[in-house]
């Protein structure tokens, strides 16, 4: 078979072409710091990247869910800690007003006070996070109790919705209490003690009895949201160590060793100088050589 000029001029071009395609992909690679840069890279590393992006954004998704609702978990701990104090501050007056010993003054004093943790607690009921109510239920957008008169609260106006979390593949956590749940018994109770005070008796024994059930009833909200929480800590954990565990991988797929990498573009960077250098002899074919 003889060799034309043509063919010999294809050949070089494809190889010149090969070697400066090698250089630019090892150029890449030191640039992007990437060893897949493109589809073509490497396809099966490429659907394996792929697919751990997409399982990243899933786990990261689940991590923002856990946040929201451990500051949503938080913000209700906080709360009902601050109505059980005000339980317990109730529970002292309730005492100190069932021996009959107080003077109207004393009475009405107490009176006034009780209408002030009733008011105090229509506020913890109404803690928010952003904008959204989270004892309602639902009902975010709608306050659960609200103060009609002086000492006194209107009834729960949030409903029974039990709002979830996605904490994790299959996993969900309950975020909600509803706000007659956590608050209406001290509310019952709290408002019998006003009205025992200001009738001009001594505090009933059914009305102290009213506030420790209230008591029972906050440390069992407050029991619910702590447990609630500790899931949330040990699903973040769990989450954390997905995340990094698939980092790891992502980084083994398309990261480049960049020390290596620089020694393939000096490679191949040689390699195409030294192929443009015999493609200028080859193709420095004069008029005698077509003669000859």
């Amino acid at each position: 078979m003889r060799v034309t000029q043509g063919m010999i001029f294809d050949s070089t071009n494809r190889s010149l072409s090969t070697t400066a395609a090698a250089v630019q992909s090892a150029s890449e690679k030191v640039s992007s710091t990437k060893q897949l840069n493109r589809p073509s890279d490497n396809p099966a590393d490429v659907r394996a990247a792929v697919q751990l992006r997409d399982a990243l954004s899933e786990l990261n998704q689940f991590q923002r869910n856990i946040d929201a609702a451990t500051t949503k978990a938080d913000a209700m701990d906080g709360a009902l800690a601050s109505a059980g104090d005000l339980i317990q501050r109730a529970n002292e007056l309730a005492i100190a007003g069932g021996d009959g010993s107080l003077n109207e003054t004393d009475r009405q004093a107490m009176v006034q006070e009780v209408s002030q943790l009733i008011e105090a607690m229509a506020q913890d009921a109404g803690t928010k996070v952003g904008d959204a109510y989270v004892f309602s239920g639902f009902q975010v957008n709608k306050a659960p109790y609200v103060v009609t008169a002086p000492g006194t609260v209107g009834t729960y106006q949030g409903d029974h919705g039990v709002a979830v979390a996605r904490i994790g593949p299959g996993a969900t956590v309950q975020t909600s209490i509803s706000g007659d749940a956590a608050f209406q018994a001290a509310f019952d109770a709290l408002s019998q003690l006003k009205a025992d005070l200001d009738s001009g008796d001594v505090v009933q024994p059914g009305t102290i009895t009213k506030i420790q059930a209230a008591l029972d009833s906050n440390l069992t909200a407050r029991a619910q949201v702590g447990a609630r929480a500790n899931r949330l800590e040990q699903a973040k954990t769990s989450q954390g160590s997905l995340v990094t565990s698939n980092q790891g991988l992502l980084s083994q797929l398309e990261d480049a060793d960049i020390a290596s990498a620089i020694t393939e573009l000096t490679k191949r960077q040689t390699t195409y100088q030294a192929t443009l250098a015999v493609t200028a002899k080859v193709m420095q074919t004069s008029l005698i050589d077509y003669l000859r």
